[in-house]
């Protein structure tokens, strides 16, 4: 898993995510996730490279949009792929990542 970080108008972080967020992908990215969810309130997350999301990339994504709504902050998840968007929404995360698919919604849902 390889992330990177783009400063967005209106202090919003994007975080372009590529690889599998299997157990090692989550492992890369746990600590610096941790970190950008104590310190942002308006996060998208970019999953247009992601090929793979085990539960525990889940249990990462939903821990951070935890900690980022009670500080009044929101999480984005821009563009999941078909496979990932289903299990996004069987499992109820998408109650608290709004899931989008374009770069105009997500920046509208973090505006």
């Amino acid at each position: 898993m390889k992330f990177t970080q783009e400063e967005l108008p209106g202090g919003a972080l994007k975080v372009t995510l590529e690889g599998a967020l299997d157990i090692a992908g989550a492992g890369v990215i746990d600590l610096p996730f941790n970190i950008i969810a104590g310190s942002r309130k308006k996060i998208l997350l970019d999953f247009t490279k992601v090929d793979f999301l085990a539960s525990i990339g889940i249990r990462v994504l939903v821990q951070m949009a935890r900690t980022v709504g009670q500080r009044g902050g929101v999480v984005v998840l821009l563009n999941p792929n078909d496979a990932a968007r289903r299990v996004l929404m069987s499992t109820g995360v998408d109650t608290i990542i709004k899931l989008v698919d374009d770069e105009a919604s997500a920046m509208a849902a973090i505006a």
